[in-house]
């Protein structure tokens, strides 16, 4: 009997040996050696919460190194979305913060389900105007100003990107 329970124990130990590890992506061949990156970016000398930092490489890549800052403005990156770090490199970055909405006479939407509806149905969205509390150049990869250069090692750097703005941000009918 008593046999037969260290066996059951050895094998559920087995088991859980192979399970850990389980559940977590493994790094596509090819993949280059990525490097602990922490980004902070403030406005008004405050954390830039919900913002997405995106580092666009100065060499042609398929990796794309990118993250969503927290309160305080803080942003782990990761490559790829589930690999943490980002490949030695020079990128420039840019940054999209959460938009205000005008909604203009539509008025914003309601809460009440059945009057969501109705409202969806009798609003044309082209007529709202979007603003971004960031200047635009900053979402932009040819106009930002915004680099860093990521090195073996941890790499941690802070961006302030100055004053609120209310920039209008216009979309190309493409």
């Amino acid at each position: 009997m008593k046999f037969h329970l260290l066996r059951a124990s050895a094998c559920l130990l087995l088991i859980a040996l192979m399970c850990v590890g389980c559940g977590k992506a493994k790094k596509p061949a090819g993949m280059p050696d990525l490097f602990p990156t922490t980004i902070t970016v403030t406005l008004d000398g405050k954390g830039l919460e919900d913002a997405t930092v995106t580092l666009i490489p100065g060499e042609k890549s398929s990796y794309i190194p990118s993250g969503v800052t927290d309160k305080s403005g803080k942003v782990e990156i990761k490559t790829s979305g589930q690999f943490k770090g980002a490949p030695a490199g020079d990128y420039k970055i840019i940054v999209s913060a959460p938009e205000q909405i005008d909604y203009g006479e539509a008025g914003p939407p309601p809460t009440d389900p059945d009057a969501l509806e109705k409202w969806n149905r009798s609003v044309d969205p082209t007529k709202f105007k979007r603003f971004s509390p960031i200047e635009v150049k900053y979402t932009d990869p040819s106009q930002t100003p915004l680099t860093i250069t990521i090195a073996s090692g941890k790499n941690e750097q802070t961006f302030d990107l100055g004053a609120a703005v209310s920039d209008e941000v216009k979309y190309d009918d493409k």
